[in-house]
């Protein structure tokens, strides 16, 4: 469990900006703090708490996280886990994943024996050094949305022909509609990369976009929006994308 003034230090140091974290009480198990530009935009809870995150929520999401093959390693005899919580309400989802990321990350820097982090609502777990790395960077202009989202591609075949799709799991916990592609001729990295961009420009934008909306990715190709059920599970309406070239 970090101490209180480690953890302000340790904020300080990652976010040295306008954002402060304040301490406002500290016991063994439990530290209650406020972050934010007023300084108490935000109040937070860091507790202890002594057994591991149940297996059957880490297993699935490290075996699937390629970007850290030795997930499973090291996570699986885990003995304890910090639980880091915003208790605000009413405020935007995408500044409180901001928030709640400097906090996580300011968490992780104060204590020596973290090895990892379980975001909830994307069900990803991350490196310790990899999120802080990635923490440091957040600006409302530029999201570490790798933190947040499952951007899972698969491989499937089609018509006799192999092709990709994909579907994210996080962008509803950040206020916008999950996102799927259904069949993809590029590459697994180029379906990757145009996925990313169109969920930062959800989130970023100003306008809610609605069926047959398009966003361009490059001059030579546009996703075209459809609202409509998951290939997933029928039940869930998705934000379906068709990327195809632009017409004259």
């Amino acid at each position: 469990m970090p101490a209180g003034a480690a953890l302000e230090q340790s904020f300080q140091e990652l976010f040295p900006g306008e954002v402060k974290l304040t301490v406002s009480s500290a016991a063994e198990r439990i530290v209650i703090c406020t972050l934010g530009q007023q300084a108490d935009d935000f109040t937070a809870a860091i507790t202890l708490v002594e057994q591991p995150v149940p297996w059957q929520q880490l297993e699935g999401p490290c075996e699937t996280a390629r970007y850290w093959p030795e997930a499973v390693a090291t996570l699986k005899d885990h003995q304890a886990h910090l639980m880091v919580t915003l208790i605000d309400e009413g405020t935007k989802s995408l500044d409180k994943s901001i928030a709640l990321t400097q906090l996580v990350a300011a968490t992780v820097a104060a204590s020596e024996s973290a090895t990892g982090v379980f975001w909830g609502p994307g069900r990803l777990v991350h490196p310790r050094d990899g999120f802080l790395g990635q923490a440091e960077q957040v600006q409302p202009e530029n999201l570490p949305l790798f933190l947040w989202i499952d951007f899972r591609v698969e491989k499937v075949e089609a018509d006799g022909t192999e092709t990709v799709r994909l579907y994210t799991t996080g962008l509803e916990a950040l206020g916008q509609t999950e996102i799927e592609v259904d069949q993809f001729n590029g590459t697994p990295q180029e379906l990757l990369e145009y996925a990313y961009n169109i969920a930062h420009y959800l989130l970023i934008g100003s306008k809610a976009v609605e069926d047959s909306h398009t966003i361009g990715l490059t001059d030579e190709l546009q996703a075209v929006v459809t609202r409509g059920p998951s290939f997933l599970d029928p039940e869930l309406e998705v934000l379906q994308l068709r990327l195809e070239v632009p017409t004259e």
